[in-house]
């Protein structure tokens, strides 16, 4: 277990998270006390790209034994929320769908809180356009086809007088120009909204790779069109309110977020009031925490990774004997 450093002249190096493996007995004690519920990012914590945290099910076991209600949130919507569930159970884990928080989960239940009747343009995932027409929305999507290099072409395909008043983005493996500009001609209308899922800068998919994620389109459509971008992913404000009134968490300060990227799981977990626990075993590295400025970035612990939790229980077990 490394420890963390921070330059002297940094604001962030009067912030230093504690590896919880180096916590004494008391402070062991004290933050295993200090929470009841526990959110727990999947990709990165639970799993990788291409296997499975080593004894990542004994840790959350772990959190379990010791009284803690478990919540799994994630921004990756590629994966329909049964497809988690079989994927939890292929692992050992039973989880049931309602302590789920997924992109499409959040989206529609955004959906009917607002009473929303109209067409929905829709840039994401077939498994999130299957969705929401299983929940009875009238979405559109496209244009799919490659376009001639001339306006003309473009228009005939980005342009119509489709009524359309909702625009959702999330992860797109298709995504191209043309589906921005539509998006763009559509979100003209004063009434259209504009709904975000997953709001990831960069996406890990392997060993020090990543890539663009979806985040950086929706803020170019935020950007172009002005309107409001109503954040149903990890770090946004409008899913936050979302849990917190889910869950009926009425201390917020008792809420343990763990996951393994500082803005979307630390940063989201800071801004709702939660504690926050990094995982090494996934998008953020040593370097990463020790590299971070911004404060809120910071979690207030780290550790290697969820089966972490393991050690931490056996070792207050040992010292109660």
């Amino acid at each position: 277990m490394d420890v963390l450093r921070y330059t002297e002249n940094s604001e962030a190096s009067r912030i230093r998270p504690k590896h919880i493996l180096n916590l004494n007995t008391d402070e062991k004690l004290e933050f295993l006390a200090s929470f009841d519920r526990v959110f727990s990012d999947i990709d990165g914590v639970a799993w990788n790209l291409t296997s499975s945290i080593p004894r990542a099910v004994e840790g959350y076991q772990a959190l379990l034994e010791a009284g803690k209600t478990l919540n799994f949130i994630s921004n990756n919507s590629v994966r329909s929320p049964s497809e988690y569930e079989r994927k939890f159970k292929d692992i050992g884990l039973e989880v049931d769908l309602d302590a789920l928080v997924h992109p499409a989960k959040s989206i529609l239940q955004y959906l009917k809180h607002i009473n929303f009747k109209g067409l929905i343009y829709v840039i994401a995932t077939e498994r999130v356009k299957d969705m929401l027409r299983e929940a009875g929305y009238d979405i559109i999507d496209g244009p799919t086809k490659i376009i001639k290099e001339s306006f003309s072409d473009l228009a005939r395909n980005v342009f119509g007088d489709e009524p359309v008043r909702a625009v959702i983005i999330d992860v797109d493996f298709n995504l191209s120009s043309p589906k921005l500009i539509r998006a763009h001609v559509f979100l003209r209308h004063p009434d259209c909204i504009l709904i975000e899922g997953a709001t990831d800068k960069l996406l890990p998919v392997g060993n020090d790779l990543d890539i663009i994620g979806p985040g950086p389109f929706a803020q170019v459509l935020a950007g172009s069109s002005k309107k409001h971008l109503i954040t149903l992913g990890k770090p946004g404000k409008e899913l936050g309110e979302m849990l917190v009134k889910n869950f009926e968490i009425e201390e917020t300060k008792r809420v343990l977020m763990i996951g393994d990227m500082l803005e979307q799981d630390i940063g989201f977990g800071r801004q709702c009031g939660f504690q926050t626990l990094a995982v090494l075993s996934g998008g953020c590295k040593l370097q990463d925490l020790e590299r971070e400025t911004i404060r809120d970035n910071i979690p207030d612990y780290y550790a290697d990774s969820i089966a972490d939790f393991i050690e931490f229980m056996n070792d207050l077990n040992k010292s109660n004997v």
